[in-house]
Parts: C-alpha cells; structure tokens; sequence
C-alpha cells in the first residue's frame, strides 16, 4: 500500500491510499491486477475496515474498478439520505459511507464490480434466479424489486467472512446465494455459506419486522 495523509481543519482527517495490487496469487498460475482505490477517513477503524473490504474483493478475484471511498459521518444526507450510496457518474466512481458497515461497504464496492463486469446479457437469468424481481436498475420499482441490488447483496454476502443471511432480498438461504453468487462472478465465496436458515431475519429500517415465512424467505 502506498500511503498518504492529508490534514483537515474542522473536517475529518484525510487518511488517501493509493491500492495498487500488482499481482496477488489466489490459485497457483493466478494473478490478479487490482485497481487503485483512494480512502479518505476521519478514524483509523474506517480506513482499516475499507482496507479489509478492498482485500476481500481481491482475495476473491473480483477487480474493482478506479474509485474513492469517502467516510463522511453519521448525517445520512451526506450520503444521498442512505447508509451508503455509489455514484458511478463520477470518474472516478465515489462511494459515500454514513454507517460504518462492512456490510453496506462490500454492498456498495459490488455495485461498483457489477457495473462493471456483468453483462447484460446476464440480467435476464440472474433476475430469474431470485424473487420479486421486475428490473435490473429501475429506481421506478422498489429497492427489494432491482436486480442490481440483488446483486450487490449477494456479492457482498459471498465475501463476509462470518457469513449471515442478509435481509431485504431473497430467497437468502446459503443454497440459493451460492448459485446466484456463482452466476455473477464463476467463482465460489470467501466461505462455506454458513449455517441453513431456520427463523430468516426479516426486520426493517425502522426497527418493525413481519412474520417469518418459510426457510429462505
């Protein structure tokens, strides 16, 4: 890594890291070439965690695209009004964080590797494979019903390394992640797919939750 700090006033202090991974070997004979990915950081926890995020992504394979990740504090309307939001208009692509979540960071880091490396000949069959889905990235339907977003679940599910379901998209039992997983990148996950889900965790935002359905759902 190379590194390089910048002093902010009343900000959060810069923390700029140019990622440059020139070859890492995942499987004998096989060398990634990663992008350069910047990070400004006000705590050394965040730039730790989009270290780890980073790493995780070329542990698996996955190149990422150039792009900055900037950790802007708790007010969501830094942040779009969400948790974490992508911007893949920008050059190079930007990716807000409000939480600090290595979750929402994979997420939004997958939409970066989606945008980038998923055909769309491949929309079609991978929309097939889950449910309730009606478009690819149409902000016409909700969050839940965009196979995009589904894709940034999946893929940010495939590289946690304590692997859970993850709520909001389905079907979310290991079975049918590490198929959709597999679809998108033709490779495995950083784990075993965790244990079968038995009570799915259906909780929302605001703190409700439904009843629990079948396994998966």
């Amino acid at each position: 890594y190379k590194r390089q700090q910048l002093d902010g006033a009343a900000m959060f202090k810069a923390h700029t890291i140019l990622l440059t991974l020139i070859s890492m070997v995942l499987l004998p004979g096989t060398a990634v070439d990663h992008a350069d990915v910047a990070i400004e950081a006000g705590q050394a926890s965040q730039q730790q965690m989009a270290e780890w995020a980073i790493d995780r992504y070329a542990q698996a394979g996955l190149d990422l695209p150039p792009l900055v990740i900037r950790f802007l504090g708790p007010d969501l309307s830094n942040c779009g009004g969400a948790r974490g939001r992508i911007y893949l208009d920008q050059d190079p692509i930007e990716i807000r964080m409000c939480w600090n979540s290595e979750l929402i960071l994979l997420h939004e880091l997958a939409h970066a590797w989606e945008a980038h490396n998923v055909a769309a000949a491949d929309h079609e069959p991978f929309m097939a494979l889950r449910d309730g889905v009606s478009s690819w990235a149409s902000t016409d339907v909700a969050w839940a019903e965009r196979g995009r977003e589904h894709a940034a679940n999946v893929i940010a599910w495939g590289l946690l390394e304590d692997p859970h379901p993850i709520s909001g998209t389905y079907p979310n039992d290991p079975d049918s992640l590490l198929a959709a997983f597999r679809f998108l990148t033709h490779s495995d996950p950083l784990h075993d797919g965790g244990p079968p889900i038995r009570l799915p965790d259906r909780s929302l935002y605001e703190g409700r939750s439904n009843p629990s359905l079948e396994s998966g759902r």
